[in-house]
This record gives C-alpha cells, sequence and structure tokens, in this order.
C-alpha cells in the first residue's frame, strides 16, 4: 500500500492545511474523523521559501516524527473539542463548530460532510472571527479533498466495485 506522501489527495490536503494554519497562525492543523482517526495533517515545519519536491518529502518525514511525538497531546485535545459541542450537537451527522479561544487547549474545530472535523490549534489565545473566516472559504476544497482520500485500513469487506456505464 502507498505511503500517505505518495497518495496525491493526501499531498494535496496536506498543502491546503500548511497554508491555513499558517494564514491563521495556528501550530497545526489536521483532518480526522469523529472517531478520531487521523486522515491528514498540516504541522508546516520548513521556512516558506524552500521550495521543491525534495524539500518537502524531507520536511513530511520530519513532520511524521513530530506528529508521533503530539499524538497523545492531540487525542487529549480532540476529546475536550467533542465534549465542549453544543448540546444536540453530539449527535450523528450533526454539523458543530467549536472556538475555545480563551482556554486551555486553544482549539477551533469544524465538522464538515457528517463525519469529519478539522481542527486547528493554537500555542495561546486567538481571535475567532478572522478563523472562521479562512475556514469558511478553504472548507470546501479540504472537504473535496478529504473525501478522495483512500480509507485508511483499506478497502472493506463490504466494499464492492462496480462499472460505469
Amino acid at each position: 500500500m502507498a505511503s500517505a506522501d505518495e497518495i496525491p489527495a493526501w499531498l494535496k490536503l496536506h498543502r491546503r492545511l500548511v497554508s491555513l494554519q499558517d494564514g491563521v497562525g495556528a501550530t497545526n492543523a489536521i483532518v480526522c474523523d469523529l472517531s478520531g482517526s487521523l486522515l491528514c495533517y498540516g504541522l508546516s515545519r520548513r521556512a516558506p521559501s524552500d521550495p521543491g519536491a525534495a524539500v518537502e518529502a524531507l520536511a513530511l518525514r520530519g513532520t511524521e516524527a513530530d506528529l508521533e511525538r503530539e499524538l497523545s497531546a492531540l487525542s487529549e485535545m480532540f476529546d475536550r473539542v467533542l465534549r465542549a459541542r453544543p448540546p444536540g450537537k453530539d449527535k450523528p451527522g450533526a454539523h458543530f463548530t467549536v472556538a475555545l479561544a480563551d482556554e486551555e487547549p486553544f482549539a477551533y474545530a469544524q465538522s464538515f460532510a457528517g463525519v469529519y472535523v478539522l481542527l486547528l490549534w493554537f500555542s495561546g489565545p486567538f481571535t475567532p472571527f478572522p478563523v472562521a473566516a479562512r475556514i469558511r472559504s478553504a472548507l470546501p476544497t479540504i472537504e473535496a479533498l478529504t473525501v478522495m482520500l483512500p480509507p485508511p485500513e483499506g478497502p472493506s469487506r463490504g466494499a464492492m466495485s462496480m462499472r460505469m456505464r
């Protein structure tokens, strides 16, 4: 099976998340499903002036190690975001937005497509309104790329292949 950095939709989504997090001053941006399974992350650690696929591939290898160290903090943050959902927004398919702008963990979460969450976290307090505006414009692209990703565990046993007529 191909690694994530060999999947074109994943690479495009990664770049979009890096652009979004850098645009709002977030520490990281991720896309996960409601069960907490990580699908893609931003975690830009390279200088913006470093162009080229070779540099990006090096940055991706470095960020995977960084991400491993942050997974437990990410899990705690995600649990906190889910607990902060407004009443009634914990039902399957419910659309929600959570902004923890003045309390730790500093995070902004936006659900989409019924089962996915875009989560940005910050190193300190932030103003949620510019973040919401940036997310509103970025979310259609993020959603389109997310639904193009292959399932993390590969095709399910119930998956069926159909030919187009």
